[in-house]
């Protein structure tokens, strides 16, 4: 991809670099103008380090320090990667047993599938304009009331369900991220209810019940993969530790007491 005196950039490096790149600027150096500049930037970066060179930098003590630590924890991070990919799966039997064992993380709490039609308040705004958009909302409210459907009616408010046929989503106790709509909705009994007018941050409106959900535990084939999910870092932590009791046990590891002398011996003075 571009020469210079004493190297090449070639067609694999760009493609590596570039995929290092976060992806709206990787888009800019794909193609045209922005590809040779990208190719240029790494024409410069290695005429820096032959200069670098020449000068004798990377013979300095620091600097070889700090390559010394990152090949070190590079090296480590594989070695750490090679033992978890050769050491077994769980078994069926395994991951059955965690499942059970650990039923509390699986389990789904009661969920409530929400409509809403909404009448959004721009920030700032004084109580006249709360009390025309309170108004507007038991409207809305009025025309639920009397069985028209959810969807033309959300189309009438201004919230982003509109857009969705009124669809607001599938909310649990403690992710409404209001006390006044969470109160409201857990009050609704059955699909259709209409709730109150109701008020946050953003605006009024109304919400409609679409479905209640209990509280469940799904089964393990539902949650398979979340189960082995769950697994891995434990399984991680043991791998780990036997490779370590296998590197100390084939060494002679001894440790100071922090005065330069072996843990557990007395100092020896001339």
């Amino acid at each position: 991809m571009a020469r210079f005196d004493g190297g090449v950039v070639t067609q694999d490096e760009v493609l590596r670099e570039s995929q290092r790149l976060p992806p709206n600027l990787r888009e800019r150096f794909e193609t045209g103008p922005g590809r040779q500049e990208f190719i240029r930037s790494l024409v410069d970066k290695r005429l820096l380090f032959q200069e670098a060179t020449r000068r004798g930098i990377p013979q300095d003590e620091e600097i070889r320090r700090q390559v010394r630590e990152l090949e070190e924890r590079l090296s480590i991070q594989a070695l750490l990667a090679q033992e978890e990919k050769a050491a077994a799966a769980p078994t069926e039997a395994e991951a059955r047993a965690f499942y059970e064992g650990h039923l509390e993380r699986f389990a789904q709490p009661e969920r409530l599938r929400l409509a809403r039609a909404w009448v959004m308040v721009p920030s700032g705004s004084g109580r006249p304009v709360w009390e025309q958009a309170r108004q507007r909302a038991e409207s809305l409210r009025k025309r639920l009331l009397a069985g028209e459907p959810v969807a033309k009616v959300a189309a009438s408010g201004d919230g982003p369900e509109r857009a969705r046929g009124g669809e607001w989503g599938l909310l649990a106790r403690g992710e409404f991220g209001n006390a006044e709509l969470e109160k409201a909705a857990l009050a609704l009994n059955r699909p259709g209810a209409v709730s109150a007018v109701v008020q946050d941050a953003t605006g009024v409106g109304v919400l409609v019940l679409q479905e209640r959900r209990p509280a469940r535990v799904p089964p393990f084939e539902e949650v398979r993969e979340a189960v082995a999910g769950q697994m891995a870092p434990g399984a991680q932590r043991r791998v780990f530790e036997q490779l370590l009791t296998r590197l100390r046990a084939a060494s002679s590891v001894q440790l100071s007491d922090g005065t330069g002398s072996p843990a557990g011996t007395p100092d020896v003075k001339p």
